[in-house]
């Protein structure tokens, strides 16, 4: 009986005669969901954390053309459990390999944020021998969606047209937050310099929350960021925050010189939630003005709509109970005065009358959740939600 085999090391040389075919990152066949730049060359490019790519393959293993030094991916074949890996360099990233002959699905999801750096995507290669000549999603007969490869003696169409390109749309989130909505530490212990190593982004709360309305997401999250002061910053802050960082595509720790404004349009949701504060009131000395504090919370709810004009907004009370209860008044006063010029902007506060979350549903600091933790939040805001989305 062959196994699947699921590698979660980099730098394995793949044999020539196996790369059979190669689906370019340009092909119809593959799905994206975040905010992923197309390049000049074809190929795609991201830096935030739980971006996606799925597809529909045939043959026994399937690689991933990858340039990424730093951040982790997760990979999941026909639905098992995820297996997280580093992109391998120089070469293709083997993501899996003896499968049984046929047809398989595939999901690659980066699991770490944004401030690690920018994600190149070439596309797919597989061994695929499915001779049969497809349609592909343009109209086209053939084997358009794959292309030779270089070591390959013929082309062989690798890919099925994808269901999830279907005319049937499908609910998108996105999710604005920090470090809790990247889901930092949350897939380990804390050892030396290994957060990059710990962070699932796929389990926080944000992702478990799309899961159960069945939903695709973007999550733009950034561990450390506030709306008028970031984690560690000198008082009065005048480094970048959400606002700023918003419009870009590249959602990273800083601007970059190919980043390029986000087309919204091109990636339309249906809702977006809010899960900013806890960095803004960490600082147990000092904390933002309250007209300072609502006025720029306003700011980022127009910035928001702005891109987004048809989508409800829904803001959140900071989910760590440790922080004074002044930031989710704030955030309820700026909802407030955003729903009073007639946008559609709801507020749900998540530690009344009491905490939501207890002591064990922390990693241990009090304020970034486990996966169970965050489970248990994405539980509590899913009824609501969908009363907001569905009255």
């Amino acid at each position: 009986m062959k196994k699947i085999m699921l590698f979660c090391t980099a730098g394995l040389l793949l044999p020539a005669a196996a790369l059979a075919a190669e689906i370019p990152a340009d092909s119809p066949a593959l799905h994206y969901e975040g905010r992923w730049q197309a390049e000049r060359d074809g190929s795609r490019a991201a830096a935030q954390g739980a971006v996606y790519i799925e597809a529909d393959f045939t043959g026994t293993e399937v690689s991933a053309k990858l340039h990424d030094e730093k951040n982790r991916w997760l990979i999941t074949i026909d639905g098992q459990q995820p297996k997280k890996i580093r992109a391998a360099q120089g070469q293709p990233t083997l993501l899996a390999k003896n499968l049984p002959d046929g047809r398989h699905t595939l999901r690659l999801e980066r699991a770490t944020e944004g401030l690690y750096g920018i994600s190149h995507f070439d596309g797919l290669v597989t061994d695929s021998t499915d001779s049969t000549d497809l349609t592909d999603l343009t109209g086209s007969s053939g084997p358009a969606v794959a292309k030779a490869a270089p070591a390959a003696k013929s082309v062989f169409p690798a890919l099925s047209p994808n269901p999830r390109l279907s005319p049937t749309k499908k609910m998108r989130l996105e999710f604005i937050g920090d470090s809790i909505t990247a889901g930092f530490r949350n897939d380990g212990k804390k050892h030396g310099k290994n957060d990059a190593d710990i962070e699932d982004g796929s389990m926080s709360f944000a992702p478990q929350l799309a899961r159960l309305l069945g939903a695709d997401y973007s999550v733009l999250a950034k561990s450390g960021e506030g709306v008028v002061h970031n984690w560690g910053a000198a008082w009065p802050d005048k480094g970048l925050h959400t606002a700023e960082r918003y419009r870009w595509t590249f959602f990273g720790g800083r601007k970059v010189k190919e980043n390029t404004l986000w087309q919204s349009e091109k990636l339309p949701v249906d809702a977006v939630i809010i899960a900013m504060g806890t960095n803004d009131f960490s600082d147990k000395k000092r904390r933002p003005y309250h007209q300072e504090y609502v006025k720029a919370y306003l700011d980022l709810i127009h910035t928001v709509h702005a891109m987004n004009p048809k989508a409800p907004l829904i803001c959140l009370e900071p989910v760590p109970s440790m922080i004074t209860p002044l930031a989710g008044l704030w955030i309820a006063e700026a909802s407030q005065k955003a729903a009073a010029e007639g946008l559609p902007v709801t507020y749900i506060p998540l530690n009344t009358p009491q905490p939501l979350l207890q002591a064990g549903d922390f990693v241990g600091d009090g304020t970034h959740p486990t996966k169970a933790g965050s489970a248990k939040l994405a539980a509590f805001l899913a009824p609501q939600i969908t009363k907001i989305l569905f009255p």
